[in-house]
């Protein structure tokens, strides 16, 4: 097994991930967020159907969440490293506001580890 330290760059990962395109979060997420007169949110991506707390249903939303979790769980294993390893993957978003559309997402990824210690991504655009 990688030395926990490896778990700053599974964040990195992960939140690179969300922030790209390949993810399908936006405009998705931007809409419910802006919904529901939010700005930002966090999303237990370790919950097997995650999705962002107060925000309404939106199925493209909660379909790229779901296999977000997938790659979340993949990119562990890249790493050598298995979701047990960890309590927490805590997804924090947040729409640019220099893009009504909502295509642009600042994201940060913050993991627990089962030794309770933390790694952050830092804030990714």
């Amino acid at each position: 097994m990688p030395t926990r330290r490896a778990l700053t760059g599974v964040a990195h990962d992960i939140a690179h991930h969300s922030t790209s395109g390949l993810s399908y979060l936006s405009p998705h997420l931007a809409q419910v967020l802006r919904d529901a007169g939010l700005n930002t949110t966090e999303i237990e991506l370790l919950d097997t159907n995650p999705y962002p707390p107060g925000a309404l249903e939106l199925k493209p939303l909660r379909l790229a969440l779901r296999t977000l979790h997938s790659t979340v769980e993949s990119i562990f294993q890249k790493s050598g490293f298995d979701l047990s390893d960890v309590t927490s993957v805590q997804l924090q978003a947040t729409p640019d506001p220099s893009d009504p559309l909502g295509y642009l997402l600042q994201t940060r990824v913050i993991i627990t580890a089962d030794n309770g210690k933390t790694f952050d991504s830092g804030w990714l655009l």
